[in-house]
């Protein structure tokens, strides 16, 4: 039996030792690690940086954090861009073996199946005009009737290449707006700069480098923690901070970083926490960028493929719309890509607009949070906005 001490503050230990031997085994070992994950990847960042604050120092962190996230969602954009110049008429062509057979049977039923459609819609046209005697005896009716007739058969069994003539043409559009060096978000150069490790950074240091080293196989040692070196880019820190500057010399054991706003008070700590949620909107939005060029490739390959049926539609005044509206829908997926690229154009200048109005230092943080939210909703609703400009929508 469980003894209880005669003190309050005894009773609540002995009961809540009591309730932790009861846990399970799975449960201590969840919550074992789930408060070294938390001391890991939060406590201990934090401290570091509060401690950094005491002394003067710490916006260097700051901004090379900036630097490194808005780096990474760059290259992560770019390789998405990249590979949505790739022409589907490449991925479809580069199909080999069976899978290339296959396809190509898939791509003649469609084509005789389109045909079919075409030669009944053509057969129907034919039939609701002759009813009327005034058109069935004009020889020149029956001969544009006719001319109608051959260009519809090339028209079906030429899909491909009309379409890939669509999109050359409009594809001109997403390569003016790829061209140059992909930087959807500023960047620029970057400098280097320097300073001296505090004790803190090198205790933690010797921590991590001696247990890493052990876990890998490395040995009972440790790593010199050596001159800690910042990579800042400021064309990236004053898409944040537009009131920042770089110090003059490199050492900034010399000349430290100047606090980055007109704002009386300024925690790099709790800049950090905050922006952490914005890095991680940021590469949010990269990635669903990534998906949505991904899942494109898919559709114009559909398209390309699919073409014949729907252009078909044109044998018949009645039935015509579908392939307009095939076409157009075929155009706003081309041009989706530019309308991303023009969002992170508008992006990018609202954030330094609502820098540079004017509003309160933590005002200006959050619309540009909102800003960013935004952005991400933009781009999921990019398709639907490039259906619009083409009419479809």
């Amino acid at each position: 039996m469980l003894a209880y001490t005669s003190s309050t503050d005894g009773v609540f230990t002995n009961v809540n030792l009591y309730r932790f031997k009861s846990l399970s085994l799975r449960t201590k070992i969840y919550t074992f690690i789930c408060t070294v994950a938390v001391f890991a990847f939060v406590i201990l960042p934090f401290a570091s940086s509060a401690f950094v604050d005491m002394f003067g120092f710490g916006i260097h962190d700051l901004f090379a954090s900036i630097t490194e996230n808005v780096r990474e969602t760059n290259e992560m954009l770019e390789s998405a861009f990249n590979f949505a110049q790739i022409s589907p008429y490449d991925i479809v062509n580069g199909i080999t073996g069976a899978q290339r057979t296959r396809l190509i049977a898939i791509r003649n039923a469609i084509t005789a199946l389109s045909l079919t459609v075409a030669t009944l819609l053509l057969m129907v046209e034919f039939f609701r005009k002759t009813v009327n005697f005034e058109w069935s005896s004009k020889w020149e009716n029956l001969l544009i009737f006719l001319i109608k007739i051959i260009v519809v058969k090339q028209v079906v069994q030429n899909a491909d290449i009309l379409v890939g003539h669509v999109y050359a043409g409009f594809n001109s559009i997403n390569t003016a707006a790829l061209g140059g060096t992909l930087e959807m978000l500023p960047y620029g150069t970057t400098q280097t700069y320097t300073l001296p490790a505090t004790w803190f950074q090198e205790f933690t240091n010797e921590i991590f480098s001696f247990w890493g080293n052990v876990f890998s196989g490395n040995g009972w040692h440790s790593n010199p923690l050596g001159t800690p070196r910042y990579v800042i880019s400021m064309d990236a820190v004053k898409m944040f901070y537009p009131d920042a500057a770089a110090p003059a010399s490199t050492n900034l054991s010399n000349t430290p970083f100047p606090i980055p706003t007109r704002a009386t008070t300024f925690s790099p700590t709790i800049e950090m926490a905050f922006l952490q949620i914005y890095f991680l909107i940021m590469k949010a939005v990269a990635v669903v960028v990534f998906v949505i060029i991904i899942a494109r490739v898919f559709e114009l390959a559909l398209y390309t493929i699919f073409a014949p049926l729907p252009l078909a539609t044109f044998a018949s005044d009645v039935s015509n719309d579908v392939g307009k509206s095939f076409i157009k829908n075929y155009i706003a997926v081309v041009l989706q890509i530019a309308v991303i690229v023009v969002m992170f154009m508008v992006y990018v200048g609202m954030n330094r607009y609502f820098a540079n109005a004017g509003n309160g230092f933590v005002q200006t943080k959050f619309i540009q949070l909102i800003a960013l939210f935004t952005l991400g909703l933009g781009v999921i609703k990019s398709g639907a906005w490039a259906r619009k400009i083409t009419g479809t929508g």
